[in-house]
């Protein structure tokens, strides 16, 4: 009978170290995602830095997409 428990003992702290591991390696996963991801693109700058481009209003034609396709055209650039 105490063979039994032995096992059971066994098998119950092999499956906790288990899930403890696979705990640890999935944080280590997703610290290391967040390091890597790059930043937003689309944040206001810090600083005295500026922001270049505009896209315009959706109510102004001149910043519409197709008037900006046939100016590109046109000119050629």
């Amino acid at each position: 009978m105490k063979q039994t428990y032995d096992k059971g003992w066994g098998r119950l702290q092999f499956t906790l170290l288990f899930l403890v591991l696979a705990v640890v390696v999935h944080s280590l996963f997703g610290w290391f995602h967040n390091w890597l991801r790059p930043e937003d693109p689309y944040k206001v700058p810090d600083g005295r830095a500026a922001k270049v481009f505009l896209s315009g209003e959706g109510g102004d034609p001149a910043a519409s997409p197709g008037d900006r396709l046939r100016l590109f055209f046109w000119y050629g650039e």
